[in-house]
């Protein structure tokens, strides 16, 4: 199983980033390859909550599932699903160090299918990729919060 992990300081009151990062309305401005989406449950926050997207990877368009599957108020939220047919464990936790500085910390697991060349494959490009994603993902946080 492969994983990534990844912090960010942004400038910026943890409500204020909890409730950007969170919000389904929001992915689309930070979350990079993100191309089209919709929330599938009732709720589009909290436990439960579930999501549907379509991410560009090159010049493919690539269907997204997940699903949240804990929830801590203005601390941390973690999703399941699957991703471009390989299953994903995530998570994003905020914590304040100062009045106005929050960090982000964002983690997923993930696990390669047989199919899709499992480990080798992960070892030769599916890592690069989620590492370069999660990078893309927060300097796009970045130039929001701190800029």
């Amino acid at each position: 199983m492969g994983s990534v992990s990844q912090k960010i300081t942004l400038n910026g009151k943890l409500e204020d980033i909890w409730k950007f990062i969170t919000k389904p309305e929001n992915f689309p401005k930070y979350v990079y390859g993100y191309a089209d989406g919709k929330t599938t449950s009732p709720n589009s926050t909290g436990i439960g909550a579930s999501y549907e997207w379509y991410g560009k990877l090159g010049p493919f368009k690539l269907k997204s599932t997940e699903k949240i599957i804990r929830w801590q108020e203005q601390k941390y939220v973690a999703y399941t699903g699957k991703l471009f047919g390989v299953a994903f464990n995530s998570s994003m936790d905020v914590k304040e160090i100062k009045q106005e500085q929050t960090i982000l910390t964002v983690s997923i697991k993930y696990k390669v299918p047989i199919y899709l060349g499992g480990e080798f494959m992960d070892f030769l490009l599916i890592k690069w990729i989620v590492k370069d994603y999660i990078r893309k993902s927060l300097y796009g946080l970045n130039e929001i919060f701190n800029e």
